[in-house]
């Protein structure tokens, strides 16, 4: 990890609010999917984003990747607004930062082989080459553990882990310097995701990629991040170091996730998280996890926390984290 570099990849203040209404005779209503969160990926580093599904996880993976535009706040590239980018920088953008699926069936054309899939975005981008397409294809199969044999074979005749390998060859196809990958593993069995992981961080170390691991599996998270973020309603409540995050979190609802992981937990007993009994308590006032923490204060249902750094690198939005961990 190097930040004392520029970011490559940044989100300021990003925040996204859709609009929904599940019947004509009613009114539409707002859901806040992502709210105000600061990002950095920075040149060589690996940073995990965690949290249960449906904390926006995705939606900041696809605004970062320019697939979604925010309501408010900026996606920087290089020091740049994503929106402000020349149609060059575009597709600079677009071959610098790729993205890996978390269906690797439905990401890829059932109608295409293999070798078409991957030689298709070398096509768009006019990736210049030393051999010819097809011995740059079966290099990359190489790379990702395949055989040069499949280059005609179609999807369908591939398994779940396999398909994954080939969506990786296909976004290290433009040769970018970082990939968005939105649960890669949550479709894998067990087994799988341990090989496919270790292709990450052997390609990661042999090519000097960057990754953004989006991923509810605090596990997966804990084997490839140097950094983690966890989110929670669409916001950041804890953000440091890995190492830091899984051996002395400061935050309540990190502090829940480990624990239900086994063999993650820091070491004391968690206590067990209150209830979410109504609506209205999806959006509280005041902190937004108070209404499950098991350590809720006053303060804590009168005062929205800042996320603010409590030991150096490692930040926090909770009043009362010094005196729960550290005290």
């Amino acid at each position: 990890m190097t930040e004392h570099n520029p970011p490559l990849l940044e989100a300021r203040n990003l925040r996204k609010v859709f609009a929904q209404q599940h019947s004509p005779f009613l009114p539409k209503r707002s859901v806040t999917a992502v709210d105000g969160i600061d990002l950095s990926l920075f040149p060589g580093e690996t940073l995990g984003l965690a949290g249960e599904s449906g904390c926006g996880k995705s939606t900041v993976a696809k605004m970062m990747m320019g697939l979604l535009e925010p309501t408010e706040g900026q996606v920087m590239f290089k020091g740049s607004t994503l929106s402000t980018l020349s149609r060059q920088e575009t597709t600079d953008f677009r071959k610098t930062v790729q993205m890996v699926f978390q269906d690797p069936f439905s990401s890829l054309n059932p109608r295409m082989r293999i070798g078409e899939i991957i030689a298709e975005p070398i096509k768009i981008h006019g990736i210049p080459l030393q051999a010819s397409l097809r011995d740059e294809v079966t290099n990359l199969l190489r790379r990702v553990g395949m055989s040069p044999d499949h280059y005609d074979r179609y999807p369908h005749e591939f398994s779940g882990g396999q398909r994954q390998r080939i969506g990786i060859a296909r976004a290290l196809a433009v040769r970018p310097r970082a990939l968005l990958a939105d649960e890669p593993l949550s479709a894998l069995d067990i087994s799988i995701q341990a090989q496919i992981i270790n292709l990450l961080l052997d390609l990661q170390e042999s090519l000097g990629l960057s990754y953004l691991i989006i991923s509810h599996d605090l596990a997966v998270i804990r084997h490839l991040s140097d950094r983690v973020a966890v989110m929670y309603l669409g916001k950041i409540v804890e953000e440091g170091p890995s190492e830091q995050i899984f051996t002395g979190c400061l935050h309540p609802y990190t502090e829940a996730l480990l624990a239900a992981v086994p063999g993650l937990s820091p070491g004391k007993t968690s206590p067990a998280l209150n209830r979410m009994t109504n609506e209205a308590e999806a959006s509280p006032s005041g902190c937004i996890f108070q209404p499950r923490c098991p350590y809720a204060k006053d303060l804590c249902r009168s005062s929205a926390p800042p996320l603010e750094e409590k030991e150096p690198g490692h930040r926090a939005a909770c009043h009362f984290s010094r005196e729960i961990y550290r005290g």
